[in-house]
């Protein structure tokens, strides 16, 4: 079951769910994407996201990776919103800048410290 919505925060959110290997419970996935994908499998995106293993259904994991999605648009920088909404004006062929990819990743890097430490 995939679900496609946005913008949010100038992003597409394209979230994936499956049985996980139990049967029992539900995995999920999503992508912060640059502009708006036909499907979960084609998106162009800025990063992805793991839902977990543990949900209890399918819409159950495709809401947490949704709610996690969304909450890791809210830590990018505040030019990610600009960028992401020029790639949807040019079609998803603007470049993305270098100092924006290594920003981002320090920015994201910084916070999974601290989440885990």
């Amino acid at each position: 079951m995939e679900r496609i919505w946005g913008p949010v925060n100038g992003f597409y959110l394209a979230a994936y769910a499956a049985a996980a290997g139990d049967g029992e419970h539900f995995t999920s996935y999503a992508k912060v994407c640059w502009t708006r994908p036909e499907s979960y499998w084609d998106a162009d995106c800025a990063f992805k996201i793991f839902g977990g293993e543990h949900h209890s259904s399918l819409d159950g994991a495709l809401d947490a990776v949704s709610a996690d999605a969304a909450n890791e648009i809210s830590y990018l920088p505040t030019h990610a919103r600009s960028l992401a909404e020029k790639r949807q004006r040019d079609h998803g062929r603007a470049a993305i800048p270098r100092l924006f990819a290594n920003a981002f990743f320090r920015h994201y890097r910084r916070r999974e410290a601290l989440l885990f430490s």
